[in-house]
């Protein structure tokens, strides 16, 4: 097909960011695929993500769009599947997901499908083909960053926890990390009962919000305006923006804590095949510029990240999202069913100063960060910060 078709002048380009393909199913991985199609238009930084999930053995099929399920199918039917949809900012731009029927395919092409059957599966936008749409310019390389939409680092979910205690204040902590092998970063929201918020990401303070009526309700990012607070922090070498949004229903005593990381839900993420063990959490080194992992009860401080696989691993946090969920990540919390436990000071801990080397790991130094193999100097630790207090 060739020429420019009417309103292809006012609608933008679509661009790609990545295509990520996973096998999700419980018992044989490969009998439930997920794809996750991120891209972008010409003209807006926003990243979207379509995804769909078919079972190859129910023929159930689920597609979200940026989180929200906008298309589903129950059983099979004969033929391709195809579903039509369109992202509200561009209602003009049509996209289509398609699932080929592998017994309607001829002999070669079936046969080609038996031995990869993720080319039964095609993302069109603008009657373009996936493979056929450009990529979206690296533009953060002219900045000295590396490719931040890289698959390489996408946004993986290792855990998700919310707990609370005899005050009602409520904690909600977003373990996560950046490609396949990369740091376990967590992110630390403290809703405290009085209004007032505390954000921490590897126990760096971020933000602090006293006590006001505008704190009831914390919302990064002001959709009408674009000037609400967005939590932006650099990560290694690249900035990953990190979008949070606190929603209190005072009458019903209920919350919803969702969390977007690039422009990606938290639902929406792939999860690594791993977790933290028991007792560890990250901590930032501000020396050596990287996290380390550090387990309070024991007072063992490692640069390795200490992983146990999740298939073997028993966790107690609440489950992700299902499909009933109208917004990913949303997590709606009932404040009085939550099992009251004690809590932590989010900033309970030693870390190494500005102006300071990593201390080694001792007996009387056990909350220090460990030290780093780039230096041999060893400091005591500086005194906790209290951010509670």
């Amino acid at each position: 097909m060739t020429g420019v078709q009417e309103g292809d002048l006012a609608s933008p380009s679509v661009l790609r960011v990545g295509l990520e393909i996973e096998n999700i199913g419980e018992r044989v991985p490969s009998s439930k695929k997920r794809f996750s199609w991120r891209f972008v238009f010409a003209d807006s930084e926003e990243v979207h993500t379509v995804t769909l999930e078919h079972s190859r053995v129910s023929s159930k099929k689920r597609v979200k769009l940026d989180g929200k399920r906008i298309g589903a199918s129950e059983s099979y039917t004969a033929g391709p599947w195809t579903f039509e949809f369109s992202v509200p900012c561009y209602p003009d731009v049509p996209f289509q997901v398609v699932i080929k029927d592998l017994p309607s395919l001829g002999l070669l092409e079936r046969a080609r499908a038996n031995l990869n059957p993720d080319i039964l599966y095609s993302f069109w936008a603008h009657g373009k083909n996936w493979e056929a749409l450009t990529d979206r310019p690296t533009k953060y390389e002219s900045a000295g960053f590396a490719n931040r939409w890289s698959s390489m680092s996408y946004c993986r979910r290792v855990q998700f926890t919310v707990d609370s205690n005899q005050q009602k204040d409520v904690r909600v902590s977003w373990l996560f990390t950046f490609g396949q092998d990369g740091d376990v970063h967590q992110l630390l929201l403290e809703d405290c009962a009085d209004g007032s918020k505390i954000l921490v990401l590897d126990r760096m303070s971020l933000r602090h919000d006293q006590p006001t009526d505008s704190a009831l309700t914390l919302d990064l990012v002001d959709e009408i305006n674009q000037d609400g607070w967005v939590a932006q922090h650099a990560i290694g070498d690249t900035e990953h923006e990190m979008m949070v949004r606190v929603l209190h229903d005072a009458p019903s005593l209920e919350a919803k804590y969702v969390l977007h990381i690039n422009g990606c839900p938290w639902a929406d993420m792939a999860a690594t095949d791993y977790v933290l063990q028991p007792g560890y959490y990250p901590v930032h080194s501000k020396s050596a510029g990287k996290v380390y992992y550090r387990d309070e009860v024991n007072k063992v401080t490692v640069w390795e990240k200490p992983i146990m696989p999740r298939s073997t691993s028993i966790v107690d946090a609440p489950t992700i999202p299902t499909d009933s969920n109208e917004e990913a990540p949303a997590k709606s919390v009932d404040l009085d069913e939550l099992l009251v436990q004690p809590m932590a000071d989010l900033m309970n801990f030693s870390d190494d100063g500005d102006h300071q080397d990593d201390g080694a790991t001792s007996g009387s130094s056990g909350s220090s960060s460990p030290k780093d193999p780039t230096t041999s100097e060893t400091t005591p630790a500086v005194a906790a910060v209290d951010l509670l207090a």
